[in-house]
């Protein structure tokens, strides 16, 4: 294993492991509110179906470059289909929520690989609309495994090669009615990385643009 991905492993786990330490037990401060990780969840814990097409182009051209909307993006006849489990532990600056998620997915078509993650969500809440229509917005960091190296992860890696483990990011987008909070439909960008070889000299992964539904509880 690379030193710098056992940096970098090091780094994420006791980061996360602070976090969860402070959020363990409920608290307020100045800039931030604590939510305890045991307990009734009173409207703290989510849970998330979704499904869709595999993009072919990069995030960069997709966010940076040539920022195109999802209805041009190229797909191709490969799919995901994923769900995940959630719960919020803290909210900074009364409009980031700090959400650690599980995730599995299962590819299918030209991919058949199973990928499994835990990554914490940063999520902003509190756009001026949300009485029209209840908005979200949140990107996301941690680590994605996948049982195998597909042949399409092969020819994005720079290696040529690929890896089984690398970073996960998704961004999405939510809305929600303001009668329904707890009902959400979710558009997210299922994206996992090598971080320009940080984590892996595997830059590139699999990707998928998805739409699904989660409830939180």
């Amino acid at each position: 294993m690379p030193i710098r991905l056992i940096r970098f492993l090091l780094t994420g786990l006791v980061l996360a492991l602070s976090v969860c330490a402070a959020a363990a037990a409920e608290g307020e401060g100045s800039w931030y509110r604590l939510y305890p990780l045991r307990g009734p969840c009173a409207g703290n814990c989510a849970t998330a179906v979704y499904a869709g097409w595999y993009v072919d182009n990069s995030m960069g051209q997709v966010l940076v470059t040539s920022p195109e909307t999802p209805f041009t993006w190229d797909y191709e006849g490969d799919y995901l289909v994923a769900t995940t489990i959630s719960r919020r532990i803290a909210t900074l600056w009364r409009h980031v929520d700090v959400e650690p998620e599980l995730g599995i997915g299962q590819r299918w078509k030209e991919q058949d690989e199973t990928e499994v993650w835990g990554a914490f969500f940063f999520r902003w809440r509190g756009f001026p609309w949300d009485g029209t229509i209840v908005t979200t917005a949140a990107v996301s960091t941690g680590f994605n495994y996948a049982t195998d190296i597909s042949e399409k992860e092969q020819d994005r890696a720079n290696d040529g090669e690929g890896s089984r483990l690398m970073h996960f990011f998704a961004p999405e987008i939510t809305f929600a009615l303001p009668s329904r909070p707890q009902y959400e439909l979710l558009f997210r960008f299922h994206h996992r990385s090598g971080i320009f070889g940080l984590v892996s000299d595997a830059w590139g992964g699999a990707q998928y643009g998805t739409i699904g539904l989660r409830i939180r509880f």
